[in-house]
């Protein structure tokens, strides 16, 4: 009776310790009631086609806002009314629909900073139609993307967890140390970064990287002898743009 006693405290206490690990995993994997979403990731690596095309549409300063809030600039009077960010995401889903491009590329002044109080919110809008789309792409900022809630290098690492998004903050460091801390390459400033086009799938290219698309930061405002103007690509920038192209070369 005694044996059979215990057996029900041993049966009791692994309930107990089945319940607390859900209740963990409960707690810790929602946030404000929702699932914490996995990133999705586009098919890797990047390659050509069988006709030998890889085509990239590039998007360029949408300066989104706040959506159907933000109206249109420089459109006219009649216009104004009826024309806001809702206008860029339906022109951005019919060129990705028209094109059927390979790979998407947006090169800065994604959002406007001034016209949104959550930069995370806009740039999900911004990038709503791409994402939606599963092509894989990537971004770089311009001089306006970080006037809003967040600073370049948040906006760079949120937007390289994005669905099918292959935008990296920077490059690893070539410390080994370094990079199992997860660390990056000293350079100035943040989305500096290289992705490799590989050849047709079946093709004698198809193990060999035979495209690299250069993404480089040019940065936002600057004050030189006390003039305030646009940044610039630095030299530290260059040096590692040199050095990754010579790497390239060899290999």
């Amino acid at each position: 009776m005694e044996s059979q006693t215990v057996k029900w405290k041993h049966y009791f206490l692994y309930l107990a310790f089945i319940y607390a690990i859900l209740y963990f995993l409960h707690t810790n994997l929602l946030l404000n009631n929702r699932p914490i979403r996995i990133k999705k990731w586009p098919h890797l690596p990047l390659r050509f086609r069988h006709d030998g095309t890889f085509k990239i549409l590039q998007v360029a300063d949408m300066h989104f806002g706040s959506g159907l809030l933000s109206r249109c600039r420089d459109v006219l009077p009649s216009h104004f009314h009826y024309c806001s960010d809702l206008n860029t995401t339906r022109f951005l889903k019919t060129m990705i629909q028209l094109e059927k491009p390979d790979f998407v590329a947006f090169t800065g002044d994604n959002i406007f900073g001034p016209s949104t109080t959550d930069a995370a919110e806009s740039l999900l809008r911004a990038f709503g139609p791409v994402m939606e789309s599963g092509i894989p792409w990537a971004a770089v900022l311009g001089n306006h993307d970080q006037e809003s809630s967040m600073t370049r290098e948040e906006l760079m690492s949120f937007i390289s967890l994005m669905d099918y998004s292959l935008s990296q903050t920077n490059p690893p460091s070539k410390d080994i140390n370094n990079v199992k801390r997860g660390m990056f390459l000293d350079i100035d400033g943040f989305g500096n970064y290289n992705l490799s086009v590989y050849g047709a799938p079946g093709s004698h290219l198809a193990n060999s990287s035979v495209l690299n698309l250069f993404f480089l930061d040019s940065g936002d405002r600057e004050t030189v002898q006390g003039v305030r103007t646009y940044g610039w690509i630095k030299e530290s920038q260059l040096n590692w743009l040199r050095s990754a192209s010579q790497e390239l070369q060899v290999a």
